[in-house]
């Protein structure tokens, strides 16, 4: 009778080892799994400020891919946060738990305290190679090689709304963010972004363009508040 009760001990132990071993297995193999879809397929994005409005409000939620590099007028993209703070490994080990168990809705490494921390939602409204000026909030465009200018909404790619306003004529244009400046020509390798709201926000009118590789990502879908539902093509 002992020895029957010892072997099934055994069995039992062995058993309840084989259980913890695959659900161990398991949970490390769907954290692999949805951890490589969210860094090169698909994640989203919570937009916190009012910088992109009204198309996308504050709160609303943007899906979001890595993949491709053609990007397009009018396609609003993910930029990389201007300036990176230098954490300890600890701290890099523990965000990407904290990145996995929030998709991605939060990181240890943004600070409100300190601009340029944050990665931010933006509009792409000048390619490498154009010829581009604002007037009363308003972009206008000559793509490489063609004569004429035009405005940012007759050639984009997407359909949008921004938000701004044209000061009265006594209005000191030093003050706030830019609504009007002279021609600037895009290298080969810039992309001038601006935010939706242009009253409100920062964007290359006060940074300049962007360097492709600080583009993270190109928004596919933005699918809260429901009625801002979009599927961008």
């Amino acid at each position: 009778m002992a020895q029957k009760l010892v072997q099934y001990s055994y069995k039992l132990k062995k058993q309840k080892q084989h259980n913890l071993a695959l659900i161990i297995t398991t949970v490390v193999s769907v954290f692999v799994v949805l951890k490589l879809v969210m860094t090169f397929l698909i994640y989203p994005v919570r937009q916190t400020s009012v910088s992109m409005q009204p198309d996308f409000p504050e709160n609303s939620f943007v899906m979001l891919t890595p993949l491709g590099s053609n990007f397009q007028r009018g396609d609003v993209v993910l930029l990389d946060s201007r300036q990176r703070l230098q954490p300890k490994l600890y701290k890099r080990i523990a965000n990407v738990f904290v990145s996995f168990f929030t998709a991605r809705q939060f990181s240890l490494f943004e600070n409100d305290s300190i601009p340029g921390t944050k990665k931010q939602l933006r509009r792409i409204v000048g390619l490498p190679g154009d010829t581009i000026y604002m007037k009363d909030y308003i972009l206008y465009v000559k793509p490489k090689g063609e004569k004429h200018f035009l405005s940012e909404f007759e050639i984009s790619k997407h359909t949008y709304n921004v938000t701004f306003y044209v000061p009265p004529s006594d209005w000191d244009h030093s003050i706030g963010v830019k609504g009007t400046f002279e021609p600037v020509v895009l290298s080969y390798d810039e992309y001038f972004v601006l935010s939706d709201n242009r009253k409100a926000s920062d964007d290359s009118r006060l940074w300049g363009p962007v360097k492709k590789n600080r583009i993270c990502a190109r928004a596919l879908i933005c699918y809260f508040p429901f009625d801002k539902f979009k599927i961008f093509n």
